[in-house]
Order: C-alpha cells, then structure tokens, then sequence
C-alpha cells in the first residue's frame, strides 16, 4: 500500500484519500455519526460506488492508523472498525500469509472466536451454537 502524507483531498467524494494499492484507493469521509473508510476501485471514473466499507468512530487519526498499519495484500481487513456494512466482507489476494489476522468476524468488528462486544450479536451466537453442536 502506498500512503498519502499528508493525505489527499478527494473532492468527489468530500473526503481524504489515505492512500492507495493495486486495486484501490482507500478513503474516509463523515457518515453521520461515523467516519465510514471506503474502498474504492481504481476503474470507478467519478461513480458513486465502493466495493467495501468499514465505520470507525470519530476519530481521524485512529483511521489513519488503522490503514497505514494494514496490509490489504495478506490482510482481509482493516483493524478498529465497529462496523462493517458492506457484504461481502473483503478477502485480501494473499490471506493465507497472516492466516492469525484473518480469522472469521462478525459485522461489529470481533473475532467469532473471541466473543463480540454487542449484546447478543446473531453471529457470535450462530457460531457458538455451531459450536457447541459440532461438539455433541
């Protein structure tokens, strides 16, 4: 990934393009109550669209962060989102290098295996009742 220092001013979009790999450019705009970073193909040519999308809260230097310590080459996604509202969730070209990092996650962020920090989240109960059946 190739990062913008300082980032760049994406007036399309009325964001802040944080950098770029083969693919994608990665951007964060304001989303109500979030900052949304977007992936955005690289052959979009002024659409409105983006392949995927996670929701951080308000902070912009947590974002930049979380994007200058990824590597979408052998990481499925980004860390510190709570939220992921694009389906379906992305899988980077080389996972199988950081096999740790990409361990199943449910839409709010957490690791299946590791529980969620949403009160009864679908998917963390679906999966400890797969669980616990495969178990039996």
């Amino acid at each position: 990934m190739k990062l913008h220092e300082p980032p760049l001013l994406d007036t399309h979009w009325e964001g802040f393009e944080l950098g770029e790999d083969v693919t994608h450019r990665y951007l964060w705009i304001w989303q109500g109550f979030n900052i949304r970073l977007i992936a955005v193909p690289k052959n979009a040519d002024g659409a409105w669209s983006y392949e995927h999308a996670w929701c951080y809260p308000r902070a912009p230097e947590a974002v930049a962060r979380a994007v200058a310590d990824w590597d979408p080459e052998t990481q499925d996604e980004p860390t510190g989102w709570h939220k992921r509202p694009t389906v379906p969730a992305r899988r980077a070209p080389r996972r199988e290098a950081d096999p740790h990092h990409n361990r199943d996650r449910c839409v709010h962020g957490c690791y299946l295996d590791e529980g969620c920090r949403t009160v009864a989240c679908p998917e963390v109960l679906d999966h400890l009742g797969r669980q616990a059946a495969n178990a039996q």
